[in-house]
């Protein structure tokens, strides 16, 4: 059985296929082809996103219902920090107050996992911190559900290289810096130093100013970029010494490509490193350009059958935290049922009470209800009415005749006439283009129709190019374009049909007022 790795990095999303540790699938998809001009810009990006991955799912065959995410460090937060050494029950309290300290925002709005590691030279607690925003993980999870998928779980991107490392058998005991870069691909380098595998500090380093910048980063010389890189790892280095004084790095691993590596020998020279490049082709049979983001994925797939000291999983903790919000709200009912403490006597006493007031209210009506057996009796015989109906149950009946009076009422005035805005559609339909579904939706003042059809010519740029057409040709159209003001495109995907491959799209339009 395979197993599928997906990495979503800072300008692409890399998806690897292996089944054990060969690679038999490897996929990239530039960010930029999701912003590109082939797609409606009004489309949210996670549609695109979706339409994209399954797109490229189908064409390389690939059909797996589970995989590992790995995510780049622009969506989560990992902090590494010190505290005392605590039972366990404290600890996740004790976590939760410090990593405030370290966050631009309440911790209430992540989904966060930690593992904790004692040091015993200065006998205290170690702890790794990985966080990301509610608001982000849910888009992640959205995007997965739609390609019916579900994820293994969720980890940091820099951490899948480990299971990478951890295949090459070059990583001892002791302390090791990992440093991978990717000068042609990618916007982030990421730095790691570990000891007996456990990271005592990461950070992801940007290359240029912004990450969209890095489109043109080919333009820039290599050794511009890594004279950044070399500043960045000593501000690196320099935090690591002042927090870590006694733990000395003794080797320092490279991953990257053979293009590179004599630049960035000299440069670790001059840090006062030394370097050793690991020979990723050893390991991984990928043709082509060296590719750090298609690692990052092979890693992350290698989740079931390499195991690392690293026991962080986002998803798990997400799940935690949903049953611990719903074991809070019942444990709130039973604290506030525990503290109800039950006297006999005050039981007998209310019961006494009750009973009373039953009683003296029976003897009080009592003769009301006489009188008004007698007067119901005197009331006149109506056939289609019972004798024993009351005033507000024919006052209920009043009630519903009028309602539905009102009802047929609105049918019959409310009724619709599209025959003069539908009848124009199949005069303009563009050749090739068919439709399959009409959708029609009332409210108060509002009227949206939605109109779904296919279109196949051969070619997915004149497929596209044919619905945009139809789309403005409506909005061309006085007589329909005048109600329905607002004529949108939901999506646009390409779709299996058959034999052939066609582009399926839907159509939004919306008036206000009466027809």
């Amino acid at each position: 059985m395979s197993s599928l790795g997906v990495y979503f990095g800072y300008n692409v999303i890399s998806i690897v296929e292996t089944k054990g540790r060969k690679l038999i699938n490897k996929i990239t998809i530039p960010k930029s082809a999701i912003s590109g001009s082939e797609l409606e810009e009004k489309v949210p990006d996670e549609i695109k996103i979706v339409a994209l991955l399954k797109n490229e799912l189908r064409k390389n065959k690939i059909d797996v219902k589970e995989a590992t995410l790995c995510l780049s460090g622009k969506d989560l937060i990992i902090r590494t920090f010190e505290i005392p050494v605590l039972p366990a029950n404290e600890l996740p309290a004790a976590i939760g107050f410090e990593v405030k300290k370290y966050i631009p925002f309440k911790v209430e709005e992540l989904v966060y996992d930690f593992q904790v590691k004692l040091d015993k030279i200065s006998r205290r607690n170690l702890v790794l911190f990985i966080g990301i925003k509610k608001e982000d993980l849910d888009k992640y999870f959205s995007i997965f559900n739609q390609l019916n998928i579900k994820p293994a779980t969720i980890e940091y991107s820099a951490f899948s290289i480990l299971r990478f490392i951890q295949l090459t058998r070059m990583l001892s005991s002791g302390v090791a810096g990992i440093i991978t870069i990717d000068f042609e691909e990618e916007n982030e380098a990421n730095f790691t130093i570990l000891e007996n595998g456990f990271p005592l500090f990461s950070r992801d380093i940007t290359l240029t100013g912004r990450p969209d910048e890095f489109t043109s980063a080919t333009t820039i010389k290599p050794e511009v970029l890594s004279d950044k890189l070399k500043t960045e790892i000593r501000i690196s280095l320099d935090y690591y010494d002042r927090k870590f004084p006694t733990k000395n790095i003794e080797n320092t691993f490279f991953i990257c490509s053979e293009n590179y590596r004599s630049t960035l020998d000299s440069t670790i020279k001059d840090i006062g490193l030394t370097a050793h490049f690991i020979e990723t082709s050893k390991f991984i049979d990928m043709s082509g350009a060296f590719s750090i983001s298609l690692i990052k994925g092979y890693g992350c797939s290698l989740y079931k059958i390499i195991k690392t000291p690293l026991k962080i999983d986002l998803l798990s903790a997400r799940t935690k935290a949903k049953l611990s919000k719903e074991a809070l709200a019942e444990g709130g009912i039973s604290l506030f049922l525990s503290g109800i403490k039950v006297s006999i006597g005050s039981v007998m006493l209310g019961l006494l009470m009750c009973l009373g007031i039953f009683l003296f209210n029976y003897y009080r009506i009592a003769p009301l209800k006489r009188e008004l057996a007698t007067i119901v009796s005197l009331r006149p015989k109506v056939v289609t009415i019972n004798p024993e109906t009351r005033y507000s149950e024919l006052e209920n009946i009043r009630l519903e005749y009028k309602k539905k009076i009102e009802e047929l009422n609105t049918l019959l005035k409310g009724r619709l006439y599209l025959a003069d805005y539908l009848y124009i559609i199949p005069k303009i339909l563009p050749d090739g283009l068919w439709l399959s579904n009409f959708n029609m939706k009332k409210s108060e003042d509002t009227i949206e129709l939605k109109i779904d059809g296919s279109v196949n010519l051969g070619d997915s740029n004149k497929e596209l190019a044919a619905v945009n057409a139809f789309v403005a040709k409506l909005k061309e159209t006085p007589i329909f374009a005048n109600f329905f003001k607002e004529i949108n495109i939901v999506y646009i995907e390409r779709s299996q049909f058959g034999d052939a491959t066609v582009t399926t799209f839907s159509i939004s339009c919306r008036g206000k007022g009466k027809i």
